[in-house]
């Protein structure tokens, strides 16, 4: 049997990619005033999700900087596509336009400041791929809104599921029919927090 590596939160720290400039200057604006996002790691996962299931449209639940909103786009202006994403703190909002921007993906990605729920039952087109990274205990409440705009085989990631409000969400997700779905607990350098849970899900039908 082979031997796992010593250190290991230390050995896997040494693999984060890098990043631009603009990136290193949110995540430093993010630990300065105590700012959730994603980190390095998830968002590089973001994109490679995004790449592989080529999606196109693609809807973001939770804005905060624009941080994940800007690996995600990178994945979309590459597959010909766009991301919608919804914030209701009109700060952060603003902020998110300022970054995206600087990132040159103002015809990639629209910020919507609008409180998800209220999003959600806007939209008329069918979605490839939803982030979801609001208010935990909201998630099992806006998964029958995503079920209905999320194309057959479509995505959902949702981050922060290792957090006790998203209990009920992670339940509603395995015993649901309509989705398939794995939850993983996984070191994230660079994620707040550093160990969480990330669920990843198919919509079956």
């Amino acid at each position: 049997m082979s031997v796992m590596v010593e250190h290991p939160t230390t050995y896997f720290s040494q693999w984060i990619s890098d990043r631009p400039d603009l990136l290193l200057k949110m995540e430093s604006e993010a630990a300065e005033k105590d700012i959730p996002i994603v980190g390095p790691v998830v968002g590089r996962l973001l994109y490679l999700l995004a790449r592989i299931s080529n999606a196109c449209q693609i809807l973001e639940l939770g804005t905060a900087i624009g941080y994940s909103a800007i690996f995600m786009g990178e994945a979309c202006r590459q597959n010909l596509g766009r991301i919608i994403t919804f914030e209701i703190d009109p700060g952060m909002a603003q902020r998110a336009r300022v970054n995206i921007r600087e990132a040159g993906m103002n015809g990639v990605i629209e910020v919507r400041c609008e409180d998800a729920h209220d999003g959600l039952a806007t939209l008329a087109h069918p979605v490839d791929m939803v982030f979801m990274d609001v208010e935990k205990q909201d998630y099992v409440k806006l998964l029958p809104g995503i079920e209905k705009i999320i194309r057959p085989n479509g995505l959902l990631v949702a981050d922060n599921t290792g957090f006790k409000d998203a209990h009920e969400f992670n339940m509603a997700i395995h015993e649901n029919p309509a989705w398939t779905s794995v939850n993983l607990w996984s070191l994230l350098p660079g994620h707040s927090p550093e160990h969480d849970g990330i669920c990843i899900a198919v919509k079956s039908h």
